[in-house]
């Protein structure tokens, strides 16, 4: 069985904690939905009188949603259909479940936004307790996809290392790339430090993380690269922007004295730092 289809249904988490929330918050309607290749589809409401809070898709500063998207904080207001600090892009869905006040908390792991959940009411909020405990429940959320997240990624590392001696030698760059992927958004550094132990490239390093004139990152960099992955992909799979990633493959050019960043794979592998 594929360590996908072993972990657990995350929207049927999101839709459990909606109906926490709104059992708590009673009368309220709480939705949400995670982010998936930069948008966030409703998927999870509780609560609500009709369907079409499931047509909501969010991107950053788009609604109440995008601007805590954007900042990374929760927000709230206590009249939606006024407020002016917001785009109104989703009114129709909004005012048509007849929500007056409106809070959202975002779902934040390691750095990363995964999803939005929010609380709304028909009438003005008068509990100073509720944006806290939908803050508490997003919190909650983000635990659990972390936990989640890393199990996924000690179990594909088992798999890779029990398969190792059956892969052939042309598979080894993906296993070592994907060691650095892993290594890099594990939040444990002693585990992260293991891991880029056993994707060590053949040359000693300096000490401060370079190794042959690279830093880790620009090796991890190199790494995916080299797999055929484009920036974008590279960026999702690391936690980064793509300016940055951008950035480390640049840097990485000049320090290989490479025209392009194949010829910088190639010299890295020359050089003993990719397999």
């Amino acid at each position: 069985m594929s360590v996908d289809l072993m972990r657990p249904d995350d929207i049927a988490l999101l839709k459990q904690t909606s109906r926490e929330v709104r059992r708590v918050i009673r009368g309220a309607v709480a939705f949400g939905g995670l982010n998936e290749n930069g948008k966030v589809r409703i998927t999870a409401v509780s609560g609500a009188e009709h369907r079409t809070l499931t047509s909501i898709v969010l991107a950053p500063s788009r609604g109440l949603g995008g601007r805590s998207w954007q900042i990374g904080k929760p927000l709230s207001v206590e009249d939606y259909a006024t407020a002016d600090e917001i785009t109104h892009d989703f009114d129709s869905q909004i005012l048509g479940e007849g929500i007056v006040s409106l809070a959202v908390a975002p779902i934040i792991v390691r750095q990363r936004m995964r999803g939005l959940l929010y609380l709304g009411t028909r009438s003005p909020s008068r509990s100073p307790d509720a944006a806290g405990f939908l803050e508490s429940q997003a919190r909650r959320i983000a635990h659990e996809l972390n936990i989640r997240d890393q199990v996924d990624d000690r179990l594909r590392l088992l798999r890779a290392a029990e398969s190792a001696e059956r892969t052939a030698p042309a598979d080894l760059g993906q296993i070592h790339a994907r060691l650095r992927e892993i290594a890099h958004r594990v939040p444990d550094p002693l585990i992260a430090a293991e891991l880029r132990e056993l994707a060590a490239p053949a040359k000693p390093t300096d000490g401060h993380g370079a190794a042959d004139g690279l830093t880790a990152r620009q090796v991890d960099t190199l790494a995916l690269v080299g797999l055929g992955l484009k920036n974008a992909e590279i960026a999702a799979r690391l936690g980064l922007s793509v300016p940055t990633v951008k950035g480390y493959l640049r840097q990485a050019m000049a320090r290989m004295h490479a025209p392009t960043r194949q010829a910088a794979v190639v010299e890295a592998r020359r050089r003993g730092l990719l397999p």
